[in-house]
């Protein structure tokens, strides 16, 4: 007898499409995954297939555009997966397992007037049922916290927007946030969760402030819980034991307020947390208060994050699935990772050193692993997330070797470029602090370094290369122009043009004309302009898309 198909309904962030990301297409179930960066599903994949489901036959996941409204995404997104899900398996109904964000959008769909009685059960991993106070920084003044996959996500997203989207170029990190990823405020808290500071502090009304997550306030209305629970049954799974915002305490908004206005409703000066919660949303949020609701007892010590991947919330969801769960062992370590990015117009290669490589559990602390020296160097070509007019690539390192990282960008067509690298760690740093602690762990972080970013022209066919140089995971990586190797490789084809037949062997009197220019000596970055000069002269009446192509790597390499 064919089981009812799963349907995995992701968190922000664990959905990516850089096409609908940087809205150049609409919504669409085609080209999406999950971030290429980050080890996010992984683990539920294998847990899944080893239960004997197979991907989009009774198993799938239902990616959406994180940045819209839930309610957006349960009719542009949700929706449409559902109905595929169930032509494909030929079946009625579908269960779905959402995760933190993913929780609300399902709970949307099914709460809403379009609902079609086609969800058979409903199970959430740390959905923030009532919020949670971490979102009021983001939505507040646009700093990015979460787990290491919400922040490489967003740290992505902001940097494509910046060098490869048309029209936000001028955006800060608030007015994106606040333009374009209004979900951020159906994050926020439906309680009293900011305090005015005092002894004591007191509770501001949160039904007066300005900013108010009103789609999460009407999903919880007692009607609407009663409507959700009358349509499906519900199982509530939440993390325990980790540190957590509870309250915010705050102090008057900003003066002058800002466009858009920084912390309209008080801006922080303490965080005040406890225990009870996954480092990111607590557990009498990730419950729901109804008699008819299965809140099973929090997991202590499991994070946010982490939630989809863990064994035993696995085996929690295996049970409430009534399907026999396989063994499972410790979720994999996660391994550091550095991330290259270009937009558009090159091509992206990447020659990884051999030698000393980064340990993946004690580099912030425990400095360099000595591994013997690679016989060949590893090469990573960027994967191409943009389309024929918008290069968007993409190489992923796992566990980076310290040193310099080479790299090769061939340009595809005439324009501006962007070159970004980032470094994502895998060890757990206490990242919240500041309030009063009842002694849970703290959330385990990864961290993640700003992005270091270079910009240049290309033309077609022309190669530039830089290094990347990285030395620890705390450091955010430098990125370098390779001015000699930039050099040698617009001397060798503008020897090659010359040698080659263009000019019959070279000069009249039989000199090599860039010799002449070398003078046998010396760096040859400093005679560009000459050699530049050569280029134009010699190469550019036969071939002039060459010569420009040498002429943009010898001014590139002269920085």
């Amino acid at each position: 007898m064919a089981r009812t198909p799963v349907l995995f309904v992701p968190g922000i962030c664990g959905s990516f499409n850089l096409g609908v990301l940087l809205d150049w297409r609409g919504p669409t179930l085609s080209g999406w995954g999950f971030p290429p960066f980050a080890d996010y599903g992984k683990n539920l994949l294998e847990a899944f297939t080893k239960a004997g489901y197979t991907r989009d036959l009774d198993l799938f996941v239902a990616f959406y555009d994180w940045r819209k409204s839930v309610k957006d995404s349960a009719q542009f997104y949700l929706k449409p997966w559902i109905d595929q899900a169930k032509q494909r398996a030929r079946a009625q109904k579908v269960v779905l397992v959402g995760h933190s964000m993913g929780g609300l959008v399902s709970r949307s769909y099914i709460q809403s007037k379009s609902y079609a009685n086609d969800v058979e059960a409903l199970i959430t991993l740390g959905t923030p049922q009532r919020g949670s106070a971490q979102a009021y920084y983001t939505w507040g003044n646009g700093e990015i916290r979460g787990d290491a996959t919400t922040k490489t996500v967003f740290s992505v997203y902001l940097w494509y927007l910046r060098h490869a989207h048309p029209f936000q170029t001028d955006l800060s990190e608030l007015k994106a946030v606040r333009a374009l990823v209004p979900s951020i405020r159906d994050l926020l808290p439906i309680d009293d969760y900011l305090l005015t500071q005092g002894v004591p502090p007191v509770p501001k009304l949160e039904d007066g402030l300005t900013e108010r997550n009103l789609v999460v306030d009407l999903l919880n209305q007692a009607t609407g819980i009663e409507t959700l629970v009358g349509r499906v049954p519900v199982t509530t799974i939440a993390g325990g034991g980790v540190t957590t915002i509870a309250t915010i305490t705050v102090t008057a908004p900003p003066v002058p307020p800002g466009n858009p206005a920084v912390f309209p409703d008080g801006a922080p000066v303490n965080d005040n947390t406890n225990s009870d919660g996954d480092g990111t949303v607590l557990c009498t949020s990730a419950q729901l208060e109804h008699q008819r609701v299965n809140n099973l007892a929090p997991l202590p010590g499991v994070d946010h994050g982490t939630m989809p991947d863990h064994p035993t919330v696995l085996a929690r969801i295996f049970g409430q699935l009534g399907v026999a769960s396989p063994l499972l062992g410790a979720a994999p370590a996660s391994e550091p990772r550095l991330v290259i990015m270009t937009a558009s117009p090159v091509t992206l290669r990447v020659e990884a050193p051999g030698g000393a490589a980064l340990t993946s559990g004690g580099v912030l602390g425990g400095g360099l692993e000595e591994a013997a020296p690679r016989r060949r160097a590893r090469v990573v070509r960027g994967k191409d997330h943009g389309h024929s007019g918008k290069h968007l690539n993409i190489a992923v390192i796992p566990s980076p070797a310290a040193g310099l990282h080479r790299v090769q960008l061939t340009g595809t067509a005439t324009g501006t470029f962007a070159l970004g690298a980032l470094l994502i760690s895998a060890d757990g740093v206490t990242v919240l602090g500041g309030g009063a602690d009842e002694g849970g762990a703290a959330a385990p972080q990864s961290r993640v370094t700003d992005v270091t970013t270079h910009e240049g022209r290309v033309v077609a066919g022309s190669e530039i290369f830089y290094t990347v140089n990285v030395q620890d995971l705390e450091t955010a990586p430098e990125v370098t122009v390779d001015a000699p190797r930039t050099t040698a490789s617009a001397v060798a084809r503008l020897r090659g043009a010359i040698g080659g037949g263009i000019l019959g062997g070279g000069g009249g009197d039989g000199a090599d004309p860039v010799d002449t220019v070398l003078g046998g000596a010396g760096d040859p970055t400093s005679h560009a302009d000459a050699l530049s000069s050569l280029a134009e002269r010699l190469v550019g009446p036969d071939d002039p898309d060459l010569a420009e192509a040498i002429i943009t790597q010898l001014q590139a390499a002269k920085g």
